[in-house]
C-alpha cells in the first residue's frame, strides 16, 4: 500500500506536492545589535507570481498604526510591525496530516472497521459546478480518522490539521494591538494550523520566538507510518500551549527559524521526520553560524545575510571532496575543476563556474550512490539523474553527507551483488568525473564558459498562465539551500517573497518581487522586482513612504 501511495503521488501535478522549504527570520537583541535595539528580520519563501503574492500596506487608525504585508483583501497584515513590536513567521513544517488504511466489509462495502465493530462510513456531498453541463455532485466517505482516499484500490483515512477551526483573524488581531512578549505570546495561544514561528522583537530591545499552533499527541509508535484504521492509534491529546517550542531573551542574543526542527533529540513530544518536512537544516546552519560569529550586529549585516547565497553544505563537502584526490593522477580537466573548488568560498554567486561543477557532482554522488539500491529494491525514483533538488531525496543528502564525513567505508557505497568494495572516495571521484562532462557537453570545455547563471534560473510566472506577463527566466544565483534561497530545481519559481527589517531605533527596509498593481499595464507591476534583484530595499515604516501613493479609508456620509 505505501508503494502505491508512493506511485500515485508521483502522477499529481507539481502544484500538488511539496517540494521546497519556506522561509527565514530572526530576531537580534538590543545586546547584540550595534544600534542597542532589537532587529527583527523575515523573507518568506512561497511561490514567486506576478502579481505577487503579498500586497504592502501601511494602516494607521485610531489607537493603532501599522505596516507590512497582508494577502490582497485582508484588512490586516500578516508580517510587519506597529509601535511596539515586529514580528515575522516562517513555516514550523511539523506534520500535519495522519494516515490511516481502512478495513471495509466485502458484505457490507458500506461499512468498515473500527475498534473491532463495523461501523457505516459518513457521507459528504460536493456540488461541482460544470460550465455549459449540469453539476456534478461529488460523495466522499468519510470516518473517524477523516475523508477517505483510494490509491490503487487501497482505502486510506486522511486526518489533516488544517481542517480544524483555527482563529487566525483573531489572533493576528491580538498581535496588531500586542505591545510586548506577555501580550503577544497570549495573542498567538488561539492560532491553530499551519503552525508558525513566529519571531519577535520590540522597541526596548527584547526578542522571542514562538511555534504557535495545535501539536497534536498520539497514541501511536510510528504516526509518520500509515496506520490501522481498525487499532487504537488514534490522537489522544495535544501539547499544551507553555511546552510548545518558544525561546525569549535567551543568553545568545538572538532567535531564529528556517524550518529546522525546531526542537533538540530530547524533547518529550513527536513533531514529526525530517522527510515530513522538516528542512535538512542547512539555511539554518548557515544563519547560526553568521549570527554567533558577528558581535554587534547592524541592520546591514541583516540585509546582507538577507542576500547570502552561501551554501553551508559546500563548506563542509567540498574541502572533503578535494582531499580525496591527494596522490591522484587526474586529468587535465579534472586537475582544473579541482583547483577552481578548492579557491572557492561557497557562494552559489550568478558567474560562479564552481557554482556549476559542486551542483552537478552532488546530484551525480547522490545518484550514483543510491541509484542502484534503488534500482534493487524497485524504489519509485523522480525523472532525470540528479536526486538533489527533489524534495523525496532531503533525507538522502543528509545521510549522503554522513556518510561522506563519518562512514567513507560505508556498504552503501558499493551497489548491491558488486563483490568488488568502494568506498565514499570511488564514488565522489567517478562523480566529480560525471560532472565536468556533463559541463562540458553543455557548454564547452572551457570552465569560463561554466557560469551558474547558464544553468540555473529564477522566473516569476504570471498568475494568468500567460508567458508574456511573466518575468524570466533570468540567470541567478542561490539554490535550494542558500539563505537567499532559489527553492526547486534548476528552473526556481519559489523564493523570498518579501524581504523584511525592522530595526527599532533607527529605520526599516522592504522589498518584494514584484509590485502594487494587477494591471500588467501598469508602472508598478513589477517595477520592485529589479531592486529586489539587486538586494536593494526601499524604506519601511509606520509614515506615509516617499514615491508611494497614499489611499484613506473614509465613512460614507
Amino acid at each position: 500500500s505505501l508503494q502505491a501511495i508512493a506511485q500515485a503521488s508521483t502522477k499529481l501535478p507539481d502544484t500538488a506536492i511539496h517540494s521546497f522549504s519556506n522561509s527565514n527570520n530572526w530576531a537580534i537583541s538590543g545586546s547584540k545589535s550595534s544600534t542597542g535595539n532589537a532587529i527583527v528580520a523575515g523573507d518568506p519563501h512561497l511561490n514567486q507570481t506576478l502579481p505577487a503574492v503579498w500586497y504592502w500596506v501601511n494602516a494607521h487608525a485610531p489607537g493603532i498604526s501599522f505596516a507590512g504585508v497582508t494577502v490582497p483583501g485582508l484588512p490586516i497584515i500578516l508580517i510587519g510591525r506597529n509601535q511596539s513590536i515586529a514580528w515575522s513567521e516562517t513555516d514550523v513544517e511539523n506534520q500535519a496530516t495522519f494516515f490511516y488504511q481502512v478495513t471495509t466489509n466485502k458484505a457490507h462495502p458500506g461499512d468498515y472497521l473500527l475498534h473491532g465493530a463495523w461501523v457505516p462510513f459518513g457521507h459528504i456531498t460536493y456540488t461541482v459546478k460544470v460550465k455549459g453541463q449540469p453539476a456534478q455532485h461529488l460523495v466522499i466517505d468519510t470516518t473517524a480518522d477523516g475523508p477517505i482516499i483510494s490509491v490503487h484500490g487501497v482505502k486510506v483515512a486522511v486526518y489533516w490539521l488544517g481542517a480544524q477551526v483555527s482563529k487566525d483573524f483573531a489572533s493576528l488581531m491580538g498581535v496588531l494591538h500586542a505591545s510586548n512578549w506577555t501580550q503577544f505570546k497570549a495573542a498567538l495561544s488561539s492560532w491553530r494550523a499551519p503552525s508558525q514561528n513566529f519571531v519577535f522583537g520590540d522597541r526596548h530591545g527584547n526578542i522571542g520566538l514562538i511555534s504557535a499552533g495545535y501539536y497534536p499527541i498520539l497514541s501511536a509508535r510510528d504516526p509518520w507510518l500509515v496506520m490501522n484504521g481498525n487499532s487504537g492509534d488514534r490522537i489522544v491529546g495535544s501539547i499544551p500551549y507553555r511546552e510548545i517550542p518558544q525561546s525569549y531573551d535567551p543568553k545568545s542574543g538572538f532567535v531564529f527559524s528556517a524550518n529546522q526542527r525546531p526542537v533538540a533529540a530530547n524533547y518529550p513530544y513527536y513533531l514529526g521526520t525530517s522527510f515530513n518536512f522538516f528542512s535538512n537544516g542547512y539555511r539554518a546552519d548557515e544563519i547560526h553560524a553568521v549570527l554567533s560569529a558577528t558581535s554587534k550586529i547592524t541592520p546591514a549585516d541583516v540585509a546582507h545575510l538577507q542576500n547570502s547565497v552561501t551554501d553551508y553544505l559546500a563548506t563542509q563537502l567540498v574541502p572533503w571532496l578535494v582531499r580525496q584526490f591527494n596522490g591522484v593522477h587526474e586529468p587535465p580537466a579534472v586537475a582544473a575543476a579541482l583547483h577552481t573548488l578548492s579557491h572557492w568560498n561557497a557562494r552559489m554567486g550568478a558567474s560562479s563556474t564552481a557554482a556549476s561543477i559542486w551542483w552537478t557532482f552532488l546530484g551525480d554522488e547522490i545518484h550514483d550512490t543510491f541509484g542502484p539500491w534503488f534500482a534493487r529494491y524497485r524504489v519509485p525514483q523522480p525523472t532525470g539523474s540528479s536526486l538533489v533538488v527533489n524534495q523525496l531525496s532531503a533525507p538522502l543528502v543528509e545521510d549522503l553527507q554522513y556518510m561522506d564525513l563519518s562512514q567513507p567505508s560505508s556498504p552503501f557505497f558499493t551497489p548491491p551483488g558488486d563483490a568488488h568494495k568502494v568506498t565514499a572516495g570511488t564514488v565522489a571521484r567517478e562523480a566529480l568525473g560525471q560532472a565536468i562532462a556533463t559541463l562540458t557537453h553543455k557548454f564547452g570545455s572551457s570552465q569560463q564558459s561554466w557560469r551558474w547563471d547558464r544553468l540555473h534560473f529564477r522566473e516569476f510566472p504570471s498568475l494568468s498562465g500567460a508567458a508574456g506577463l511573466s518575468y524570466g527566466p533570468r540567470g541567478s544565483s542561490g539554490d535550494a539551500w542558500t539563505v537567499d534561497a532559489a527553492d526547486g530545481n534548476l528552473l526556481s519559481e519559489a523564493g523570498p517573497s518579501w524581504r523584511m527589517i525592522v530595526a527599532f531605533g533607527d529605520r526599516g527596509y522592504a522589498i518584494y518581487p514584484g509590485g502594487q498593481s494587477e494591471n500588467p499595464l501598469s508602472p508598478w507591476y513589477q517595477n520592485q522586482i529589479p531592486d529586489w534583484f539587486s538586494g536593494r530595499y526601499l524604506p519601511f515604516g509606520l509614515g506615509a513612504q516617499p514615491g508611494i501613493a497614499t489611499w484613506t479609508l473614509e465613512p460614507r456620509s
